[in-house]
């Protein structure tokens, strides 16, 4: 019996042990050979490694060959990205631990993530005026989504109307070139594990679901939208890279969780630093007077923006949310994602928390912040979810994200 990683499975090999979800559903039976299907449901559901019958491939070390200056590197990165929460709790002690493997054995310790260049320091306006002044413009901002303007409000009602037909999810989705060349170069990657080419949004959603196509779909719009925000405000390649992550994180967590609406969580996670965007696209200087306020007090981005705004990042995605008229719950997840305890839904909102910070832990791209904000053990602590599950969660989100690290940068 040896334990193999997914990735390097062969058709042909048995299963030695079942093979299950995290919520201890069967996903395929112990004596099953594995082929192309059965491949491709281990990919879709993020399962990282199998016990198969016989000798197999070894799974090599993940810290092998690691040095003590890169320790010492990778520590420091990551005692400064939680310097703002209580790493003794056990939670996050682990996700410390497990962030320190993760950049370790993937050669990141000498590139942090990513960040929008620090400008000089700006004296802020008065937070009543500033947040008064942006609140008023952002409810007369007429955002426009490319190509076309309702492509979001479309597949909102589709994704409302449980009767929607695969036919019609694909009208919609191809009355966008660009999206369609995106959702089909990831339907046809890793991601998904199909051997054969998938040449059709219709025929994408006869095999993974019309939920799962049409909310990544109105994920990858909506981030679409803020595409042509200059580089040097901020890194948008880089920026949704994280929220990718994110999304990919949130998704895993809630179906570990045995949470519905898993695809919801998906897009929530994708969205969660969406009010950054509006930012960065309508009030450049403010964005930069924000960064400032952070680099100048070494607080995190979030706290800046409370200074700087009176308000932060999540109330600017809310009201942009809000005015598209997305589902409720999903403008609540990105609005309470820095305080779940006072959500209408805490379970929902404390998991695009962790998974904000585990991404942040793992220096995957970057939402600009540096510095994870925050941690609501209150909350978390509704999901009934042990310290002892994170390190399986990691290594299922592991695969997926990679997968999208890869798209991103082919596309």
């Amino acid at each position: 019996m040896a334990l193999v990683k997914v990735e390097k499975l062969t058709e042909g090999a048995v299963l030695a042990e079942d093979v299950m979800d995290g919520n201890a559903r069967l996903l395929l039976a112990k004596g099953q050979a594995i082929g192309d299907k059965q491949i491709r449901v281990l990919k879709m559901w993020g399962v990282f490694e199998v016990e198969v019958e016989g000798a197999g491939p070894a799974v090599e070390s993940d810290l092998s060959g690691i040095d003590s200056e890169q320790m010492a590197i990778v520590g420091a990165q990551i005692k400064a990205a939680f310097g703002a929460v209580d790493i003794q709790h056990p939670t996050v002690k682990e996700v410390v631990r497990l962030s320190i493997e993760y950049r370790l054995s993937h050669g990141r310790p000498a590139q942090p993530p990513a960040a929008p260049p620090k400008p000089a320091r700006q004296e802020p306006a008065k937070p009543s005026e500033r947040s008064t002044d942006v609140a008023a413009k952002i409810e007369r901002i007429d955002v426009k989504l490319p190509e076309v303007p309702s492509l979001v409000f479309e597949l909102n009602e589709i994704i409302s109307d449980p009767m929607s037909s695969s036919g019609a999810i694909g009208q919609v989705v191809n009355k966008s070139p660009s999206l369609t060349a995106t959702l089909l170069r990831i339907v046809n990657s890793a991601f998904y594990g199909f051997r054969s080419k998938i040449d059709s949004i219709s025929r994408a959603v006869t095999l993974i679901g019309s939920k799962e196509v049409s909310n990544l779909a109105l994920g990858i719009t909506i981030m679409e939208t803020f595409r042509g925000i200059p580089k040097e405000i901020m890194d948008v390649a880089s920026f949704l890279e994280h929220n990718l992550a994110c999304g990919v994180v949130a998704r895993i967590l809630a179906a570990h969780s045995n949470m519905a609406h898993s695809e919801q969580l998906f897009v929530s996670g994708m969205l969660h630093d969406i009010g950054r965007l509006v930012l960065c696209n309508y009030f450049p200087e403010v964005f930069q007077q924000t960064l400032a306020e952070a680099t100048g007090s070494g607080r995190s981005l979030l706290k800046a923006e409370q200074t700087v705004l009176g308000c932060t990042h999540a109330l600017l995605g809310k009201k942009l949310l809000n005015k598209w008229k997305l589902p409720l719950a999903l403008e609540n997840n990105v609005f309470y994602h820095h305080q779940p305890s006072t959500s209408p839904s805490p379970e929902s909102a404390a998991i695009i928390q962790m998974a904000d910070m585990v991404v942040h832990g793992m220096g995957v791209g970057t939402s600009g912040e540096q510095i994870v904000p925050g941690f609501d053990a209150k909350a978390w602590e509704r999901l009934n979810l042990p310290t002892s599950a994170l390190r399986s969660l990691l290594k299922q989100s592991e695969h997926q994200i990679e997968t999208f690290r890869d798209l991103l940068r082919k596309g």
